[in-house]
């Protein structure tokens, strides 16, 4: 895995070049690669494997949802770097902040008492129409595959490594951040 991380990483000049490798592999444009545009891919990237099982097993580490694809969130979840420590430390402060009830996990009642004055300037809405949108707007951190309308902390961190994997600051992936919660550090 460390060999593949590496090639990719180094044949990008930007973060955001991974998701154009994706596509590159993705041959049939469906918007995940399946183990023959795997299999291909890693042919061509010449690296050294003995046989086709460790092809295979390569292929199933990325596959963290076991449905025989790869998702761009899961390709990117085993090839970008990690987040270092400032980021880190941002997202877990958005999270934290989100997280009233300090259960672990971000729920619907916890975006309403959170945003509250916002929600609340949406007048013409009823209050099943705001939680349908929330909870949607909650399933888009899913990573493992179940939208159940509940982001736990590695969920939304998976969310903040894929942003921080497509921007090169410090300063800006955190501005990023303030924007998108409307949080202040």
């Amino acid at each position: 895995m460390e060999i593949l991380r590496q090639r990719l990483l180094d044949s990008t000049t930007k973060q955001s070049d991974l998701i154009e490798i994706f596509a590159a592999i993705d041959r049939d444009c469906s918007g995940r690669i399946t183990y023959e545009e795997f299999h291909a891919a890693m042919k061509l990237l010449k690296l050294d494997f003995n046989n086709d099982d460790e092809i295979k097993q390569l292929f199933r580490r990325f596959d963290t949802t076991n449905n025989g694809q790869i998702d761009l969130a899961e390709f990117l979840q085993q090839i970008k770097p990690p987040m270092n420590e400032r980021r880190h430390r941002a997202a877990l402060h958005v999270f934290n902040s989100m997280d009233i009830n300090k259960d672990g996990k971000l729920t619907i009642e916890d975006i309403k008492l959170k945003y509250a004055a916002q929600l609340k300037a949406v007048k013409n809405r009823s209050s099943q129409n705001i939680d349908y949108t929330l909870k949607k707007f909650l399933n888009k951190f899913d990573t493992r595959g179940q939208e159940d309308g509940i982001v736990d902390q590695d969920e939304f961190l998976g969310f903040c490594v894929m942003l921080s994997a497509t921007i090169k600051e410090d300063i800006y992936f955190e501005h990023a951040l303030r924007t998108l919660f409307d949080f202040r550090f």
